[in-house]
């Protein structure tokens, strides 16, 4: 037993061969899903800036709707109404949606249809600051004997945040499967390995290793199998994912900075670890369970 802690701890040489027949294969496989395991956590971290952004965005908004009964009241009932929310908020910032956008704001319900030049398509107005109420621009509005609509915008922001729920329970959920099919994966792979290398751990037996000490050296091969395949796949996603990020417009989705860049490395890292972990457990299981089952058999 001390000739083989020897040679496990000196590194004389492995007492497990590096280079096993169809290993190759393991590699590649390893290298996929840990490639795509980085694509998911990166979707699912991008969904969640986005949702972020939607709500920085929709924060602070009021949109306003000037109803018309003709068209032609549009542009002086418009800058009418603009007047009143300017001596309302003074700090506000207010702005009028030119007709042309209003009109396209119809296309996804009416699509290319020719709108007749007498349809009163109500004016719009946006406005952004930091503390808007609005009942308060709607009592102005109403004081004002104009006829309007406040929307502060918050069912289109639950729809959004919705939608960013969605988008980030799907990168998560994909990432769970991807990191139980390594599970799975590393299971067969050491139950292979064992049979490939049953005389080995036949001898170590004879020399008295205990199950425990057998198991370990399917632990360290996996983990460093498991580590390396990692830091290939998950270095490779985030190479892929910066040049979809520079020559795409991903809205928000992609790297849109050096601190989101950043910070996004960190959490591979972190999945580099789970991953390698995961590899770790799995041989480490197996092997303890197939060795207390093979001494039964005995």
């Amino acid at each position: 037993m001390n000739t083989v802690t020897s040679a496990f701890i000196g590194g004389e040489a492995p007492l497990l061969p590096d280079r096993v027949k169809n290993t190759r294969a393991l590699w590649v496989v390893l290298i996929i899903m840990a490639l795509l395991a980085g694509f998911a956590l990166l979707f699912a971290r991008g969904a969640m800036r986005l949702s972020g952004d939607w709500q920085t965005q929709l924060s602070g908004t009021l949109t306003v709707q000037v109803l018309l009964e003709s068209q032609s009241e549009w542009e002086d009932r418009t800058r009418t109404a603009r007047d009143v929310l300017s001596g309302t908020l003074p700090g506000a910032d207010i702005a009028i949606v030119p007709q042309s956008e209003s009109h396209a704001l119809l296309q996804p319900w009416l699509g290319n249809t020719v709108l007749p030049e007498d349809l009163p398509v109500p004016g719009l107005i946006e406005i952004t600051g930091e503390t808007l109420s609005a009942s308060r621009v709607q009592t102005a509005l109403d004081g004002a004997n104009i006829s309007a609509n406040v929307d502060d915008n918050s069912r289109y922001a639950d729809n959004l945040r919705g939608t960013a729920r969605r988008l980030v329970a799907i990168g998560i959920g994909v990432l769970i499967l991807i990191l139980t099919a390594g599970l799975a994966v590393n299971i067969f792979a050491t139950r292979a390995g064992m049979t490939a290398q049953k005389e080995i751990i036949r001898v170590l037996v004879q020399v008295g290793a205990t199950d425990s000490f057998i198991a370990k050296l399917f632990v360290g091969q996996a983990a460093t199998r498991g580590a390396v395949g990692a830091a290939i796949g998950l270095v490779g996603s985030a190479i892929i994912w910066l040049v979809l990020s520079m020559t795409g417009d991903w809205g928000g989705l992609g790297w849109t900075g050096f601190s989101a860049g950043l910070l996004d490395f960190v959490w591979l890292i972190g999945l580099g670890l789970v991953f390698a972990i995961i590899c770790a457990m799995a041989a480490g299981l197996t092997a303890s369970r197939q060795l207390a089952y093979e001494r039964k058999r005995l």
